[in-house]
Formats: structure tokens, sequence, C-alpha cells
């Protein structure tokens, strides 16, 4: 009995004594403490006030530990809007010693990040290192934040050299107009490609590589198409699977009907010479095509010149046509093909805002990987006047 006594009272001055000085538990955040370590991430990582409702999201999510202080960073860091920044090597880094540290890099820190950047290691592998130390760790906990940890990612396997990254419009059985190539082209565009080696990716795939480090086959290849004509899952799907091959498929949403009685014309085009009269897709289309693994990304809303319009203008274009693709195939939107081909360095800096990671011109070569900017990415443009047998010799294929 004297021993029951003994415990519970030890047990009551302990309680009290927390009581009394106010301690809180381990990883037991107040709101102002969550609010003040998210709004760190917002002005360091986005370089921005935090908006009203992303705040209140993230701090509801600390407070009822749904998320960790090593999740809350690689959010941010990993945004659409951060990766459209297209911040270089030495920038991220010093982003992620204010965030992660709370202090500038060390000059001996800073040079053996970098070198493992230049390495090949990704980014994530980096962030994990950060948010894993112990100096991270002790941030948090001054926070009342739990840390948690990161997954530092596979290994590094950077690729090297170029991407043929090819720009087609429509694919007709009995092709016509610049613009449009034949079915049998196409096939045998494909063919070639499988024949040497060469995989399909999508742009996200693209993105996620450099981003997250993940994994590319050894010779990729991103094949994409401008505008959304019906042809894309009449002719081209077919094709497609037949080679086990995916495609990345830029909408002019309001283009896009619900169903048959709402299917829509190319009329954008119908002032231009030389381009016939084509069907647009449709979404349960467009969806059968997704879920096979066809990726579909903006042409903005109504294919209007970016660079013609008003700032205003240009920000509903992007962002409806975003709202638009993601609300029917549930899937994120984070590049645009500039309708065109045309855009402006004040329409190009409206992209993170939107949360896009990036953009594409209609020609432009192929693509380079050694110092590829996400926001300018450039393609080769396949139109009917270049014979299929020159295709290896204009995409650059090894």
């Amino acid at each position: 009995m004297l021993k029951k006594f003994k415990y519970l009272f030890i047990f009551l001055l302990i309680f009290s004594f927390i009581f009394v000085f106010n301690i809180q538990p381990l990883h037991a955040a107040t709101r102002a403490q969550a609010s003040d370590f998210v709004t760190r991430f917002y002005m360091i990582i986005l370089e921005r006030d935090p908006d009203a409702s992303g705040l209140e999201n993230n701090v509801k999510q600390i407070l009822n530990k749904k998320i960790t202080g090593a999740q809350l960073a690689y959010n941010f860091v990993f945004s659409a809007e951060f990766l459209a920044k297209n911040k270089s090597s030495e920038d991220y880094l010093n982003i992620l010693f204010r965030a992660c540290f709370n202090r500038e890099p060390d000059s001996a820190g800073f040079d053996n990040w970098m070198n493992l950047l230049n390495k090949g290691y990704s980014r994530q592998f980096v962030l994990a290192g950060f948010t894993n130390s112990d100096e991270f760790k002790n941030l948090c906990n001054s926070y009342g934040v739990k840390p948690g940890s990161l997954d530092a990612g596979a290994a590094p396997q950077m690729i090297a050299g170029q991407i043929p990254i090819i720009g087609l419009h429509g694919i007709e059985n009995n092709s016509s107009g610049r613009y449009e190539i034949s079915a049998g082209a196409f096939d045998f565009m494909c063919g070639t490609l499988k024949n040497m080696g060469y995989e399909t990716i999508t742009l996200t795939d693209l993105y996620n590589h450099f981003a997250k480090g993940t994994k590319l086959p050894a010779k990729p290849v991103i094949i994409t198409s401008d505008d959304g004509y019906q042809n894309t899952y009449t002719t081209a799907f077919p094709i497609l699977k037949k080679y086990h091959y995916k495609m990345t498929v830029f909408l002019i949403t309001s283009y896009i009907g619900d169903n048959e009685e709402t299917r829509r014309l190319n009329d954008f085009d119908s002032s231009v010479d030389n381009i016939p009269q084509r069907a647009m897709l449709i979404w349960p289309e467009i969806k059968q095509m997704s879920k096979y693994g066809c990726e579909f990304q903006s042409h903005s809303w109504s294919h209007g010149i970016m660079s013609n319009e008003s700032i205003e203008t240009a920000k509903f274009e992007l962002s409806q046509s975003k709202s638009d693709i993601e609300i029917h195939t549930g899937k994120p939107v984070i590049f645009i093909a500039w309708p065109h081909g045309a855009t402006s360095n004040e329409v190009i800096s409206l992209l993170p805002q939107v949360g896009y990671a990036g953009a594409l011109f209609a020609e432009g070569g192929v693509q380079s990987l050694a110092s590829i900017d996400f926001t300018r990415l450039s393609r080769v443009s396949i139109v009917s006047e270049i014979p299929p047998i020159a295709y290896a010799e204009v995409l650059k294929l090894q």
C-alpha cells in the first residue's frame, strides 16, 4: 500500500511540475508554432507570403500529426510552383540550408552537396540528407513539430546526351495538308523507334527523373501531339498500343466536347490554308487513353497566340485549361505546349503562379539534357514533307 502511494505521489509531483512550468510534450506544436513553421517554407522556398487556404491546410496537418517536418519540406520542394522556378543547383542548396538549417551554408557542406549533385545524385537524395540530419530535427523540435524522415531514393542513374521530343498534330489514314502524317508513316516511326531500342516516356516521367531521381529507360523518347484531334484516338491510339507506347497530347480544352452530340471541329484553324476540317476528341475518349497511360497536358483554353494576349487573359488560358483536364482525368497538368509556338517572357513568368512546371515550343530541335530548362523545352516537328525514311536522321536517333 505504501508503495502505491509512493508511485502516486511521484506521478502527481511530475504532473504538477509540467502544469506549473507549462512544459509542452515533445512534438506537440501549438497553432502559433505550426503556423510559424509552415510560413518559413512559404517565405524561403516559394519566396512569397502564404495564401490563407494553403497555410491553414498545412497547419491542420501538422497539428493533427498527419504530416512531419520532412514531409512538409518535400511537399514544398517538389511542388509544381517551386519546380517551375527552375532553380540552379547553387540556388537549390542555398534554399535548403536556409529552410532546413535556418542558416547560410558553410563552404565545406555546400561543396560536399554540390559535388553529389554534379555526380548525378537526385535533388530528392540531397533533400533527404538535409531532413534526416540532426540539425533539421533540432529545428523541428524547436517548433514542436515531429521531424520524420525521407527516403533518399535510388542511386544516381542520370541519363546524358539528348532526348528527342517529337511534335505531331493529326495522324490520319488518308492524311492531307502539312500538319498531318499518315497512319502508315506513324506506324513506321514507332517501328523505327522500337527497333532502335527506344521506349516512350511522358513529360511527367522526365520531370520526375530530374526532380526525384526516378529511373528512365536507357533510350527514352517523348511523342507529343498538339490540339487534340479525334484521330489521335481512332488512328494513333491503336498503333501506340501495338508497340506498347504512350503519348503526351496537348488539348485545347474549349474544343473538347462531353459526348458525340457536342463533338467539335477544328474551327480555330478555319482561316489557315492547307489544314483540313477535322473532328476533335471528346472526354470519354480522353479518359480511355489516359487510363491506358497516355498523358494529357495543356495547349491553352482557346488556342490564342499567347504573345498577343493580356496577362489576365493568358493567366485564364493557363488556369482554365489546367483545371478542365485535371477534373476529367484526375491527373495533374504541369506542362503547356504554346499554341502557334508563340509566347513571351511575361507569360512564361506566370507558369509557377498557375501551377505549371514547364512549357514546350513547337520546334527547336532535339532537346539537350545537359542544360535542360523545363520552361523552354524544344521539340522536333514532324510534318508531311519529311519522308518516313528520314525520321531517324531528323530525330538524331542512335
